[in-house]
Parts: C-alpha cells; structure tokens; sequence
C-alpha cells in the first residue's frame, strides 16, 4: 500500500512527464505547447483530462450550477456528436448528469481506458499516448466549432 506522500510523488511524476511527452510532440508539429483545457473562452466548458487508480478519461466537461444553461451547452455539444465520433473514431460515453467525487453534478462526453492506474508506471505510456490522441481531436473540432458553442453562452446571458 502506498503512503500519501508516494501517491502525491506519483501523481506529480505522472503529469510532469505527460506535460514534457506532449509538448515535444506538439512542437513537432509546430503546436502551441499547451492544451486548451480550462481556456475554451466558454466558462461553462472544459477540456479534461482524468487519470486515477482505475481507469483513465479524455474528454469534455460542462460546468455550471445553472441547469438550464448546462443543458443547453451540452446540447450543443451533443448536436456535434457524428462529427466528434467520426473524428474521434469511436463513440464517446455521454452522461448528462454526473456527479463528481466533490458532489458537484456536471456534464460530459468523453473517452475512457479502463483497468489502467496512475499508481503503475508501466501503465502511463499507454495512457500518455490515449491522452494525446484523443485530445489534439477534441481540440481541433472545439476550434471549429467554438463560435457555434460561444453562441449559447451569450444568448443564455440575458
């Protein structure tokens, strides 16, 4: 069993070594070197990634206590779904009404490899590698889609 301060060490080592493999990769490809993430423009909308002792997801979050607004931002994301999957190559898990380990109920879509651990080393290549792949796509299709997104935010301004 490990102790808290090698669970922190692991998860540290993990996202530090993630951070470096993707940004060589991005500058190959002559990418800005950091993810999108919480930085979509949207407030209500976020690129994630999640990585614990079970299993590992890439993917799309929705954030809002405003139900009505949460609905309709995920509603748009999922008006995009042929394109996502098409692109993504498979299907995403949709969940409308998910409740995070802090009790805060979002929505998402997204990817997930299961049976895979932060804890064990030898799994974090693949992991590395699921992560990279699938979010350079969520990427692309947020960036042509952003403005069609954006839209439902400001209409729900009002």
């Amino acid at each position: 069993m490990l102790t808290k301060e090698e669970i922190k060490t692991l998860r540290l080592q993990f996202w530090s070594e993630f951070e470096d493999y993707s940004a060589r990769k991005k500058k190959r490809l002559r990418k800005p070197p950091k993810w999108i993430m919480n930085n979509t423009g949207i407030k209500q909308l976020k690129l994630k990634f999640d990585f614990t002792e079970t299993r590992a997801t890439v993917g799309i979050d929705v954030e809002t206590r405003n139900l009505d607004k949460r609905i309709d931002v995920f509603g748009k994301l999922e008006r995009l779904k042929t394109i996502l999957e098409t692109a993504l190559g498979k299907p995403l898990i949709w969940e409308l009404d998910f409740t995070l380990p802090t009790g805060k109920s979002i929505s998402r879509a997204f990817l997930e490899t299961p049976n895979v651990s932060i804890y064990q080393k030898e799994d974090w290549p693949a992991v590395m590698e699921f992560f990279y792949k699938n979010m350079v796509i969520f990427e692309k299709v947020y960036e042509e889609y952003k403005d069609y997104l954006k839209y439902s935010e400001a209409s729900e301004e009002d």
